[in-house]
């Protein structure tokens, strides 16, 4: 059986495809980048103001990553 997808693989998945460093995503996030490195390890969530920011940074689905973080 497939594994469910996680946020944090999501959020690093697009952000390498997009060419981005962790600053580069901290900075379009306004977050630091260790705020990102936690997220992407798993280690926290963001908040809903910066979930919504990552997503539109990256072009991905909102939607889907609020399901994954449980919103």
């Amino acid at each position: 059986m497939a594994r469910k997808p996680q946020f944090n693989t999501m959020l690093r998945t697009a952000r390498l495809k997009k060419g981005w460093t962790l600053q580069q995503l901290a900075d379009a996030v306004g977050v630091t980048g260790a705020a990102i490195a936690h997220w992407e390890a798993g280690k926290n969530l963001p908040r809903e103001a910066h979930l919504a920011a990552a997503c539109k940074a990256l072009k991905i689905s909102a939607r889907a990553a609020r399901e994954l973080v449980g919103r």
